[in-house]
C-alpha cells in the first residue's frame, strides 16, 4: 500500500517541502522581528509549504460558527511578494493590509481569507483569521479579523475532518482506486472512528465496488 501522507499528531500532511534550513528560519524571524514559537517551528519541520485538508470553526458573529478550511500552508523558501512563502506574504500583508511587525501570515483558504500568528506583546501568539466578505446573495458571514485560538498549538488541536465534506467527496470527486486508498489513509489519521460510522462506511464500500469493477471492464 502506498503511503500518501506524513502524520503529525492527528493531522495528515501532504506535499510538504524539505524542512527549512536555519538560514531560512533566521530570515523569517528577522523580517518578522520576532522569534517563531516552538510549536510553529515543530509543525514547519513536517508541513513546510504543505497541504493539510482540515476544517476549523470560525465564529459567524451570531453565536454560531462557519466551517472553513485554511489548507494551503506557506513555505519557508526565499520569496518576494504574494508567493505563498512566509517572507513574501509578510511583505504583502504589510503593504496591502497595513500589518504591523510580529504578525505572521501562514496559511490561506481557496480565496483571499488567511490565517495569522499574532506574536505582538498583546497578541501573545494567538491565531487570527482574516475572513473575506462574501457577496450578499451568499448569505450572512462574519468578516474581517477574528480570533480563532489563543495559540498555534490550540489551533492545531481544533482542526478536524468535516464529515459532510467527506460524503461529498466520496459521492462526487473520488474517481480512482488510488484516490480512494489515499482517502482511507487520511480518514484513518484524522477520523479514526470513521469505519464505525454507518453512513461513511457504506458509501465508501459502495464507491470501492464501483471503482474496482470499472477497472476490470
Amino acid at each position: 500500500m502506498n503511503n500518501y501522507y506524513t502524520r503529525y499528531r492527528h493531522l495528515a500532511i501532504e506535499g510538504a517541502k524539505p524542512p527549512p534550513t536555519p538560514g531560512q528560519v533566521a530570515a523569517i524571524e528577522a523580517l518578522l522581528e520576532a522569534p517563531l514559537p516552538p510549536a510553529f517551528l515543530a509543525f514547519l519541520q513536517v508541513a513546510n509549504g504543505a497541504c493539510c485538508d482540515y476544517a476549523c470553526d470560525v465564529p459567524d458573529g451570531e453565536g454560531g460558527v462557519e466551517t472553513m478550511g485554511f489548507n494551503t500552508f506557506f513555505s519557508a523558501d526565499d520569496g518576494d511578494f504574494c508567493d505563498e512563502t512566509l517572507v513574501g506574504e509578510i511583505r504583502a500583508a504589510r503593504q496591502h493590509l497595513a500589518m504591523p511587525e510580529k504578525i505572521l501570515p501562514f496559511a490561506r483558504d481557496g480565496g483571499n481569507s488567511m490565517l495569522f500568528l499574532d506574536l505582538t506583546d498583546d497578541g501573545g501568539g494567538r491565531v487570527l483569521a482574516y475572513v473575506e466578505e462574501l457577496p450578499g446573495w451568499t448569505g450572512k458571514r462574519a468578516h474581517g479579523y477574528i480570533v480563532l485560538a489563543p495559540s498555534f498549538d490550540a489551533w492545531l488541536d481544533s482542526l478536524y475532518i468535516d464529515r459532510d465534506t467527506v460524503l461529498d467527496e466520496l459521492e462526487h470527486s473520488v474517481s480512482a482506486p488510488s484516490h480512494l486508498e489515499a482517502m482511507a489513509q487520511w480518514l484513518d489519521i484524522g477520523m479514526p472512528a470513521w469505519r464505525r460510522d454507518a453512513g461513511l462506511a457504506a458509501l465508501f464500500a459502495l464507491k470501492q465496488v464501483e471503482l474496482y469493477a470499472s477497472e476490470q471492464d
